[in-house]
C-alpha cells in the first residue's frame, strides 16, 4: 500500500513537521488548509499509522511520526540531491549562493554564514560579498546577491526580510562623564550633552531615525562630530563632556579600554539585526539555507549584533 505514496506527499509530511502549523505548511506547499489536512489523513490511513497530534499548541509528530520523518527526509534528499548532482554534472558547476554583509559583521555571524550544510547541495559554494545596507540592498534588488544580513532596513516592496535579533544602542563615554555612574540612559539625558554620532552614509535610514526621534521630543541633537569607524569614535571622545552612539561590539570593545558602556532604553530606537532576500525569489536553495542559516542562530543565541558602521 505504502507504495501508492508519491514524493509530494513526503514533501507534504515533512513540511507540515517543521512547520507546526497546516497553515503555515500550506502556506509553504502552496496548497489550501482543507486539502492539505485530507491528504495528511489520508497518507495516515495508507501506512496505517497516525503520524500527527493536533492540539491547541499546533501540531506535533507522534513517536510513529517522527520515526516515518525521519525516513522521509532520506528519500527527499536523496531523490533530490540526485537530481541536483545530474544538473551539476551536465552544466559542469556546483551551486552557487552570494550573500552580502556588512564589513563589519562580528566574524562569528561569518562563519555562521560559511558553515551551513545543506543536504541536497553538499558541493554547496559560499561568496560573500561586503558593502553598506542601502547598497546591499540595492544589489538584492539588481539580483546580483541572493541574500543579505543588513540592520534595521526600511520596508521595500521589493525586498523581504525576517528578523534575526534585536539590542539597543549603546552610549560609550569617558569615565568622568556626569553620565558614567548610570546602569542605563534615556533619550532626554544623551540630548544633554554633546554627541560623537555615525555618519549619515553609513545607515541613512537609521541615522535619520534617530533624529526623528529627538524632534519628535522637541528638542535638537548637539552633534559634535561624525564618525565611519568606532574607533574613530572613541578617539573622538577627547573630553568628559562628548557621548558617542555605538552598537553592542564595538561599545563592548570601547569598555575593555577604559570607556563607560551603557543600554540606551528607549522603545522606538534599537538595533535590528534583518536576513534579507528579493519578495519574489523562489529558490529552493535560497529557502533551505535561510531555514538551516534560522534555526543554527537559534540554537547559539544570544547572536551578536552588527557593529559600526552599520551596514
Amino acid at each position: 500500500m505504502s507504495s501508492q505514496l508519491k514524493i509530494r506527499d513526503l514533501e507534504l509530511v515533512v513540511a507540515l513537521h517543521e512547520e507546526g502549523s497546516v497553515t503555515q505548511a500550506a502556506r509553504r506547499m502552496k496548497i489550501s488548509e482543507p486539502a492539505y489536512s485530507k491528504r495528511i489523513q489520508w497518507i495516515e490511513r495508507i501506512i496505517h499509522e497516525r503520524l500527527f497530534e493536533r492540539g491547541r499548541d499546533g501540531v506535533k509528530a507522534t513517536d510513529s511520526g517522527r520515526t516515518f520523518i525521519a525516513y522521509a527526509l532520506e528519500c527527499l534528499y536523496s531523490f533530490q540531491r540526485a537530481i541536483h548532482e545530474a544538473h551539476e554534472a551536465r552544466c559542469g558547476e556546483a551551486s552557487k549562493l552570494c550573500i552580502g554583509v556588512s564589513p563589519f559583521m562580528p566574524p562569528e555571524m561569518i562563519e555562521l554564514l560559511r558553515s551551513i550544510e545543506l543536504p541536497l547541495h553538499r558541493n554547496l559554494t559560499i561568496e560573500i560579498d561586503t558593502a553598506y545596507s542601502i547598497d546591499l540592498l540595492t544589489q538584492l534588488q539588481q539580483g546580483h546577491i541572493a541574500l543579505a544580513l543588513v540592520a534595521s532596513p526600511p520596508e521595500i516592496a521589493a525586498i523581504t526580510t525576517l528578523r534575526l535579533a534585536s539590542n539597543p544602542f549603546r552610549i560609550v563615554c569617558r569615565e568622568e562623564h556626569p553620565l558614567a555612574v548610570n546602569q542605563s540612559v534615556l533619550l532626554d539625558e544623551v540630548l544633554e550633552y554633546p554627541w560623537v554620532f555615525f555618519n549619515r552614509g553609513i545607515h541613512p535610514y537609521l541615522h535619520d531615525q534617530v533624529l526623528e526621534r529627538v524632534a519628535a521630543e522637541h528638542k535638537q541633537a548637539k552633534v559634535a562630530h561624525h564618525f565611519s569607524y568606532a574607533d574613530q569614535a572613541t578617539a573622538l571622545l577627547s573630553d568628559d563632556a562628548l557621548v558617542a552612539w555605538m552598537t553592542p561590539p564595538e561599545a563592548q570593545r570601547a569598555a575593555s579600554r577604559g570607556f563607560c558602556n551603557l543600554p540606551l532604553l528607549d522603545e522606538s530606537l534599537h538595533l535590528e539585526t534583518h536576513l534579507a532576500t528579493r519578495a519574489d525569489n523562489k529558490s529552493q536553495l535560497v529557502s533551505e539555507y535561510v531555514r538551516r542559516f534560522v534555526k543554527q542562530m537559534e540554537q547559539q543565541r544570544p547572536a551578536e549584533q552588527l557593529s559600526l558602521p552599520i551596514a
